[in-house]
């Protein structure tokens, strides 16, 4: 039984659900789509239009299929005409909505319909009979004013036709009895339509009357809930006013701890007596090993003091009451090395009088350091300026030794007992060179011959020989494959590379590890402002050991001139302090990082090129003599004297320059007899530069050599760039000297010839 009760309910459902749906249906098509909710005057116009449009097109298609089937073909075709103008109303009203111009347009051509039926007879005489809803419809469609104006006009058109009917062809007579029986019928029924229409326009005037007085009383209803919604919101507004005055008062107790909070730098509120009343959460993190800080002495937690740190702005801005500013030393074993501290005094609104200090902390650690690696970025020009001096005096004093030893070793024979003296004197020289190098390095006095090096060949060749006498260390390479080329002096970049290897094996009496790593790395301009480069590529070199580390003492001065920790007699103290030098003039950074026991390692950064590694050819080990014509130009008169002997001996006719314009004078005069200009570089009046450029106005193929007891330096590249052939260091020997020859002459000779 439940489930026959089921079936029927749910088929009873289906069917309510079906009705439903013909209803929206039909609703849909009657309305032309109009919504229920549409104005209501126009959905009753739209109703009788399509309700008309309707019956009207069942019984034309009735009627005109009847006419054809009867043969009057008249008939049929003016009922299929209209039946085809009432669908286009139809549809035309469905699209558009426009329910006037349809109302309109349809109730005139229905009116000419209507005579047209009258005037033709149809059926047995009977088509007369459809003109008597043509008052309904124009009344109903058009209202009482418009519609009564079609209704009389048909009238007036039928009684032209009951008149003339007879009288004109194709037009229906009509008898007397039905003429009188069809105008009172017609009249009656315009009057039923026209007291209908007027009894509508009443309603629907009361049910707008209506309709105002209740917009009315809703308004006044809205009025009045508005009124209480006013109130109510300004009632709420005053309680949400004093929550928010309640909640500010409150929130105003903490607003100093947050603002405190937010600063990144370290804030105190301090009583008069020194005792911290609020510090925030930088300075509970600076010192958080005395933690709590507040009901403490400041100089108990920052200092671990016992009395107020010397000098005190805090103290001193509570005796004047005025802002005070120092810079204090931070806490023993805290990352915190230096404080600058600001201090501002709390007054008391009403007497003025100092009730406690704000102090405000920044840690200036990092400013420090970086103004103490200024400070001896300039001491070490300074020094680096006086020891290259020196250098470069040392260096012609060792170039007249030098070049005597070499005339000597010349002119004896190979067994001759003096040999030995000679070349142990040679050997001195060279170690003194070696020692003036250094001292150039350090003073960065430029570059001795610069070229695109491969560093993970150079470090394998240096790790090679060094290797084969330190077998008690334990050698680790970790190369990058792909390492990018670097210009340099392969000499200098040698020798650093050398004292490094030296430092670590020194730091390791006992064997140990010696890690060398080099990488292509890219330096940001964070890194690189403090070293004074520019950002960009380097290769960085790290040469690491497991020795015995260094002190912080130690570590800040290990790049000193002459600084050692090594016994009288066993360094110089310039090892360290020529790579620095040496780095800095080839544009790199070397850095340190060491702790007692711990081991060090050094980082060394050099620019990375964008040349290739050119391999060079071997040179012959053999003296090259020449006979050319070399014009010698030195303010110094021993180098003069040796120099002339040097290259006398080699085979060289030579003439001798003491200054820079001497040798304009002389290079003018006898230009055609001289092959090559042996130029020193500093000299009195008009220096190597100015000279150069002199003899190069006079003679652009001119050959020139330059010569200093200083390295290859910014102002020696720039003559170099200028055209100058060659350059050759003092102090130099015989040999050195022919190559060098030999070298600018076959070049320029082989330029010429080609």
């Amino acid at each position: 039984m439940d489930k026959y009760s089921a079936e029927v309910t749910g088929e009873l459902g289906a069917d309510f659900i079906m009705i439903d749906k013909l209803k929206e249906r039909f609703w849909y098509r009657i309305s032309s789509g109009l919504p229920m909710d549409y104005d209501l005057e126009v959905l009753r116009k739209v109703f009788l239009l399509n309700l008309i449009i309707i019956l009207g097109g069942f019984f034309l298609a009735l009627l005109c299929s009847v006419a054809f089937i009867q043969q009057d073909y008249i008939l049929a075709a003016v009922d299929f005409s209209i039946l085809s103008f009432i669908v286009f109303l139809f549809i035309y009203l469905r699209i558009r909505k426009d329910h006037n111009w349809v109302g309109i347009i349809g109730s005139g051509v229905i009116g000419l319909f209507y005579f047209f039926l009258i005037a033709y007879g149809g059926v047995s005489k009977t088509a007369y009979v459809w003109a008597f809803t043509y008052p309904l419809i124009t009344l109903f469609l058009l209202g009482r004013r418009l519609g009564t104006y079609l209704s009389l006009i048909l009238l007036g058109l039928a009684g032209l036709v009951f008149a003339f009917g007879s009288k004109i062809a194709h037009f229906e007579s009509y008898s007397i009895n039905l003429i009188l029986r069809f105008i009172p019928a017609y009249i009656t029924i315009f009057l039923f339509a026209f007291v209908m229409e007027k009894v509508r326009e009443i309603i629907q005037h009361r049910l707008k009357n209506s309709k105002s007085e209740l917009e009315s009383a809703f308004k006044e209803v809205q009025q009045s809930t508005n009124e209480i919604a006013r109130s109510n919101r300004e009632l709420q507004a005053e309680i949400a006013e004093r929550k928010r005055i309640e909640k500010a008062l409150r929130d105003s107790e903490g607003f100093l701890d947050d603002v405190i909070e937010s600063i990144q730098d370290g804030i105190s509120v301090l009583n008069p007596d020194l005792t911290i009343r609020h510090a925030n959460a930088v300075m509970k993190h600076w010192y958080q090993k005395n933690l709590p800080l507040v009901g403490k002495k400041c100089f108990v937690c920052y200092r671990n003091g016992k009395e107020p740190c010397k000098p005190c702005p805090s103290l001193r801005s509570l005796i004047s009451g005025k802002a005070e500013r120092d810079i204090v030393a931070g806490l023993a074993g805290s990352p915190i090395e230096w404080l600058e501290v600001y201090s501002f005094p709390i007054k008391d609104k009403d007497d003025g009088r100092v009730t406690g200090v704000v102090e405000f902390l920044r840690d200036i650690s990092e400013r420090k350091r970086l103004e103490t690696q200024l400070a001896q970025a300039e001491r070490m020009d300074s020094i680096g300026r006086l020891a290259g001096g020196v250098a470069h005096d040392f260096n012609n004093l060792l170039m007249g030794i030098q070049g005597r030893t070499s005339l000597m070793l010349a002119d004896v024979q190979p067994h001759h007992p003096f040999v030995e003296h000679l070349q142990g004197i040679e050997t001195y020289v060279k170690n003194a060179a070696d020692l003036t190098r250094q001292l150039l390095g350090f003073a960065r006095g430029g570059k001795y011959e610069v070229k695109v090096i491969d560093i993970n060949k150079l470090l394998a060749e240096n790790l090679t020989m060094f290797g084969r006498t330190k077998k008690e260390l334990n050698i680790i390479s970790d190369f990058q494959d792909d390492i990018w080329p670097t210009d340099a002096d392969q000499g200098q970049i040698n020798q650093v590379f050398l004292n490094l290897f030296v430092n670590a094996w020194e730091a390791m009496p006992q064997g140990g590890d010696l890690k060398l790593k080099t990488e292509n790395i890219t330096l940001n301009r964070n890194f690189v402002k403090t070293y004074g480069v520019d950002p960009g590529r380097y290769i960085k070199v790290s040469v690491s050991d497991s020795g015995i580390g260094m002190d912080e003492p130690t570590r800040k001065r290990i790049f000193d001139p002459f600084f050692t920790t090594k016994d009288r007699g066993r360094g110089t103290g310039l090892g360290l302090a020529s790579a620095y030098g040496i780095l800095k003039n080839h544009n790199g950074i070397i850095t340190v990082e060491s702790k007692p026991g711990g081991g060090t390692t050094f980082s060394v950064y050099l620019p990375a090129s964008e040349k290739k590694v050119v391999k060079e050819k071997e040179r012959t080990r053999a003296i090259a003599n020449g006979s050319e014509t070399i014009l010698l130009v030195d303010d110094e008169d021993m180098v003069l004297e040796v120099g002339s002997k040097l290259l006398k001996r080699l085979g060289y006719h030579v003439l001798t320059a003491r200054n820079g314009l001497q040798a304009v004078d002389i290079y003018q005069a006898r230009q055609s007899e001289i092959d090559c200009v042996i130029l020193d570089m500093i000299m009195p009046d008009l220096n190597g530069g100015e000279t150069y450029d002199k003899l190069k106005q006079i003679d652009s193929h001119i050959n020139v050599l330059l010569s200093s007891g200083y390295s290859l330096n910014d102002q020696a590249s720039a003559i170099l760039s200028r055209g100058c052939n060659g350059f050759i260091q003092k102090p130099f020997n015989l040999k050195e000297l022919s190559w060098k020859l030999r070298e600018v002459l076959e070049t320029q000779s082989a330029a010429v010839n080609f």
